[in-house]
C-alpha cells in the first residue's frame, strides 16, 4: 500500500466527522467500529485506519474517474 499522506488522512477524517455519530462500521472479517472509533484510528494510523483511508480513497478515486457512475448504471 501507498503511503497516505497526512492531507489524505485529514480529508477522510472530516468525511467521517459529518457523518453521524451513531454510525457503525466494519471492514472484511473485523469487529465493528463507531464513528469516533475510526476516527481515532485514522488519527493513530494503525492498520485499522489505514485500511479504512484506502477504502475511501479509492471511492473518492472511483467517484472522481467516473468508474463508480458506470458500475452504477451498469448494473
Amino acid at each position: 500500500m501507498n503511503e497516505i499522506s497526512d492531507k489524505e488522512r485529514e480529508l477522510i477524517i472530516a468525511r467521517m466527522e459529518i457523518l453521524p455519530s451513531e454510525l457503525h462500521f466494519s471492514s472484511g472479517n473485523s469487529a465493528t467500529f463507531t464513528r469516533n472509533e475510526v476516527i481515532e484510528h485514522i488519527r493513530t494510523n494503525d492498520d485499522v485506519g489505514k485500511e479504512f483511508v484506502k477504502i475511501e480513497l479509492d471511492f473518492l478515486r472511483a467517484l472522481k474517474s467516473g468508474d463508480l457512475m458506470k458500475k452504477i448504471l451498469t448494473n
